[in-house]
């Protein structure tokens, strides 16, 4: 899965900007440029957030198309493909892009856990609507830290480290997301982050209960009860909803053919990855693809 300093290295490098430690990010997006992201293979180990300033993209990130417009953003996270169809000419977008490790270790993912906000919760649904005001003060601080980034200033890293959480925090408060809050302990968040990083990395070897929770040092059960209270979705629900997110990119961007597929995503026979994902996605593998 590429990182955020492999990224910076091939398709960044051509927007000529600069990454803070290989963390953080910000980029303006065009067409071109945003088209360029279907070359990218895999799920990739980031999260972005993606704001529509003009123009309209069209994407699929294995739960269906979507259409994003201005005032609209995308929401990426790891372990969630992402196929780009089509963008108008005059597309433009700003895209904060940050390291799964740094996203993680921050205060401001703590509240989305709390705050049950999406991509976490829900997986597949990733697109928010903005009021006018409150996409243009969402694109000013992403347009301040792109402008952090490249100043050489001696508090940096503090600096870049609050605008990231101020970020983070206003897009909660703007959904109103602090009403649906959980009530969870320290040591729950500690072993959700641990739980989610293993499952975006992990998911496509590992789809029994007991490798993450033998991972985390924990049982079975204690993992079940976080996760499900956190997620709303049992340990297996997550792990399918990602096998068939990817199975659905691998349908729609690629000509491997669906036995390929099945061998790709470790399902011992293509009859068995057919019966799972008609009953992920009540259509067969066969139909996806005949679709294209």
């Amino acid at each position: 899965m590429p990182n955020l300093n492999e990224l910076s290295h091939t398709h960044l490098k051509m927007l000529e900007h600069e990454t803070w430690n290989n963390k953080l990010t910000c980029a303006l997006t065009n067409k071109q440029l945003t088209m360029m992201s279907n070359e990218l293979s895999g799920a990739l180990n980031w999260y972005s957030f993606t704001l529509v300033t003009e123009g309209h993209i069209i994407l699929d990130n294995g739960g269906g198309e979507m259409i994003f417009t201005p005032n609209e953003m995308f929401l990426f996270y790891p372990g969630s493909p992402i196929y780009i169809h089509e963008t108008s000419d005059d597309y433009k977008g700003i895209c904060l892009i940050c390291d799964e490790q740094m996203a993680h270790d921050t205060q401001a993912f703590r509240n989305l856990i709390k705050a049950s906000v999406i991509p976490i919760s829900n997986y597949g649904n990733s697109k928010i609507t903005l009021a006018p005001d409150d996409a243009q003060r969402l694109q000013s601080l992403m347009l301040l830290i792109r402008q952090y980034i490249m100043q050489p200033l001696s508090l940096k890293n503090d600096i870049l480290e609050h605008l990231y959480s101020a970020f983070i925090n206003d897009l909660i408060s703007i959904q109103s997301f602090e009403k649906t809050r959980l009530s969870i302990s320290r040591q729950s968040e500690e072993i959700f982050v641990s739980f989610y990083t293993l499952l975006t990395t992990n998911y496509l070897e590992h789809r029994d209960l007991a490798f993450y929770a033998d991972s985390l040092f924990i049982t079975t059960t204690y993992l079940s009860r976080i996760v499900k209270q956190i997620t709303g979705r049992t340990v297996m629900e997550c792990i399918n909803e990602l096998l068939a997110m990817e199975a659905t990119r691998l349908l729609k961007s690629t000509a491997m053919t669906v036995e390929q597929i099945a061998d790709q995503l470790h399902f011992a026979t293509s009859a068995s990855f057919d019966k799972f994902y008609k009953r992920m996605r009540g259509i067969t593998p066969l139909s996806v693809r005949n679709t294209q």
